[in-house]
């Protein structure tokens, strides 16, 4: 197969699926990952696709998230089982008497049933961790402040206010994307990037969670560094290059 015709079949996948990675593409065009990477480099300058973290992405497709965006997704619970797998793994971490925040958005939530017995105290700015809650050995305490329907969560002074008045052996952080390439963290808009600035300020250990869906979003607003977690924590794909990535991610 000449480069040529090659090029174009990149761009004709990858304009189907949205967004291809690299492993699949090697195989369906019989060449090596190298050669893909250098394929998607050089149509990626050529504006026919944007390359991401272990593939290539339509440029039919949005590639900043805005708030609005994030607001307007209809189903928030796509990804349910990988972000379980992640809660999962996170929740072995967590000991007897630990206290922890718990951000909000449908990545973390799922943390909840993980962490029942273990006699902890949990606090959260997150409706959909009040839900999920039902632990007699535990101790659950709201951050109140302005409501934001669409994220079921609290923000704003009042609750930067409340949240101060606690330390955490653990803060437990959702993103709206994660750049492996540039080593940033991902937010789409600033209250709710405040709200977790806070809590990694008062805590002992910095968890992010995320499924590797997140790893092909670019959010609006750059929040932090990879390097500020102890641990980021990911479900295993297609689209993980493990090599890649820096020494605090766990793969599971």
């Amino acid at each position: 197969m000449l480069a040529s015709e090659r090029f174009e079949k990149i761009v004709q996948m990858v304009n189907e699926k949205g967004i291809a990675n690299t492993k699949e593409l090697a195989q369906i065009l019989n060449v090596t990952e190298t050669t893909i990477r250098r394929d998607t480099e050089f149509l990626e300058k050529q504006g026919k696709i944007i390359r991401v973290h272990g593939g290539a992405k339509s440029i039919n497709q949005k590639t900043v998230m805005s708030n609005q965006d994030e607001k307007d997704m209809k189903d928030r619970t796509e990804n349910y089982e990988k972000k379980d797998e992640v809660c999962k793994k996170v929740a072995s971490f967590i000991k007897n008497g630990d206290c922890i925040f718990l951000d909000g958005g449908t990545t973390v939530a799922p943390i909840v049933k993980y962490l029942k017995g273990k006699n902890v105290k949990i606090v959260t700015n997150s409706m959909l961790v009040v839900k999920a809650f039902n632990d007699s050995d535990s101790e659950l305490f709201v951050i109140g402040g302005k409501y934001i329907k669409e994220y079921d969560m609290s923000v704003g002074s009042i609750a930067l206010n409340n949240l101060s008045n606690f330390n955490f052996d653990y803060a437990i952080l959702g993103c709206a994307g994660l750049d492996i390439e540039r080593q940033v963290v991902y937010t789409t808009e600033m209250e709710t990037m405040l709200i977790k600035e806070k809590a990694m300020g008062l805590a002992v250990k910095k968890y992010l969670l995320l499924d590797d869906s997140k790893l092909s979003i670019r959010g609006f607003y750059t929040f932090v560094n990879t390097s500020d977690f102890d641990a980021i924590i990911c479900n295993n794909s297609e689209n993980v290059n493990e090599e890649e990535l820096p020494n605090n991610f766990i793969i599971v």
